[in-house]
Parts: C-alpha cells; structure tokens; sequence
C-alpha cells in the first residue's frame, strides 16, 4: 500500500498521495474501505496469530536480549523507520511494550485527548510539544504520533509529517495482519484502548456506531465496535462488527480481584458499555 496522508477530514487518512498534496474527495473513500478489510484480510490469513497461543510466547521472545525480537532492538528499529520490520516484528514490538512499566494506557488517555484537542485549536506547537513528552516515556503512543504527523502537516513540514506518518502506517497494517476482525475468534491485536478506534476511523475511513465489550472463547477481553460503511449499490449505511484484543491493556486498568469480576460480569453482558471518566480512566457501566 502507497503512503498515508490527511484527507479533508483530519479523522480520516488515505493512501497513494504525499501529506503535502492533498486533494483528495470523500466521496472516493468507500473503495478504500473494502480494498483495506480485503488487505487486512488477507494479512490476517498470512499472519495465523493466535491471542492465546502467541501472546505470551512472543512476549517472552522480546525480553531475551539474544533473540532478534528483543525489545530493545526493535525499538530503535522502529524510531529510526527502518523500512525492514515485518509485520511480526512490529506485532512483537508491541506486544513487547506491554510488559514496559509506562504502559498504563488507560491512565494516559487524558494525555493523548489532549493532544488531539491542542491541534483541533490549531495550536500546534503545543501539541507538538505535548506528544513529544508522552512519546519520550510511550514511544508507540498510536494517538501522539499521528497528531505529531498532523501537527508538522499543518505547519507545512511535510517531511517530518510523513516520517510519523511512516510510523502509524505500519502500526496499521501490522494490526491488519493479526486479524480480519470480523469474529471474536479474529479479533485484531490492539495495543490501547483508542487503537481500535483509530484503526477503524483513520485506517478503514469509517464512522463507528456502537461500542462495547465482551470476550472471546478463552476469555480474553475485547473491545467490540461497530465500523459503519456505505453500500455502494444502494447507498445505504451498514453496520459491521469488529472484534479488537485488548486483555493486556485491561490487566493494566484493574486490580487482579476488580479484572475477575469484571470479566465475570462481562461474560454475562457480552456487551457492556465502557465510559471514560474525569481522570481519563475507563470504566465498565453498571
């Protein structure tokens, strides 16, 4: 797939066109949403990940210094573009993160929120300079660094745009490589909360309708949403449910007693709302 850029609405991205010629028409985005779900397909097919059979496998790889998906090389790899990472790595890449000590994503949610407010303000410094704290501590922060793409976009630094912009895109295409997303038992690996939601208003050019949560047959947790697309014959706006991993950003939100009963409680509700309260926090409905 061609590199990324903003189209007209900030909350989508498209393929094929530099970030500084951006000309794109709406209109021309609901082809690239059935050729991105048949991509993603496809890779998820290539990919055969399994939640519960590579996670802790792929976790352990990555904190074994003599293994080529230790963490720490990854991570440089990642923050210099190096245009070799396959999707496996980048996918241990982040499943690495997740045993990282700054990996509370449910806890930097503000953080994140904020940024993406500073640039709908145009104040884009700010933003830059906010992502840029996060991303110092939160290096695959999916959130600051398409806002640190945009930002640089909307002052007219195209290159530094597309650098970040180089970093979503392969976050995106990595999750679409773990799963069509399409059942429970095809969920997509997600590294935070948000990353679902990017994945399907940024990457597959959607709205979402509902969202919930449920788990699949293992009982893993999964952010479940409703990626809302447009009928070319009959124009009509349809809904498709997609299935997102999110179990290791959930262990990070509760406590061992709290994540028990809340999956207890999920399993009878398969899908309960989530709500975001003041401190940026999520928190299951009642």
């Amino acid at each position: 797939m061609g590199r990324f850029s903003f189209s007209k609405s900030r909350n989508c991205i498209n393929t094929n066109v530099s970030a500084h010629l951006i000309k794109q028409d709406m209109t021309k985005l609901t082809g690239l949403i059935i050729l991105t779900l048949f991509v993603g397909q496809i890779h998820a097919q290539e990919s055969s990940f399994n939640y519960t059979r590579d996670f802790v496998k792929i976790l352990e790889q990555t904190n074994n210094q003599s293994s080529d998906l230790y963490i720490d090389k990854l991570l440089k790899r990642f923050k210099s573009n190096d245009n070799r990472l396959t999707d496996r790595e980048i996918l241990s890449l982040l499943i690495g993160f997740t045993d990282d000590p700054y990996f509370k994503p449910y806890h930097y949610l503000t953080v994140e929120r904020r940024i993406y407010t500073l640039n709908l303000k145009g104040k884009f410094n700010d933003a830059l300079q906010l992502a840029d704290s996060l991303l110092v501590t939160v290096p695959l922060s999916q959130q600051s660094i398409i806002e640190k793409s945009y930002s640089y976009y909307k002052l007219g630094q195209a290159d530094s745009s597309d650098f970040y912009m180089w970093k979503f895109k392969r976050i995106m295409t990595t999750m679409a490589s773990t799963g069509d997303g399409l059942s429970p038992e095809s969920a997509i690996f997600s590294l935070g909360p948000a990353d679902g939601q990017n994945f399907i208003r940024k990457y597959l050019a959607s709205d979402i309708g509902t969202m919930g949560s449920g788990q699949d047959k293992n009982g893993n947790f999964l952010d479940i949403l409703t990626a809302m697309t447009t009928d070319e014959k009959t124009r009509k706006i349809k809904g498709q449910t997609m299935y997102f991993h999110v179990q290791h950003a959930v262990k990070k939100m509760f406590d061992p007693e709290e994540l028990a009963d809340t999956m207890k409680n999920t399993k009878k509700n398969k899908k309960q709302k989530l709500k975001v309260g003041k401190d940026g926090r999520v928190y299951i409905k009642d």
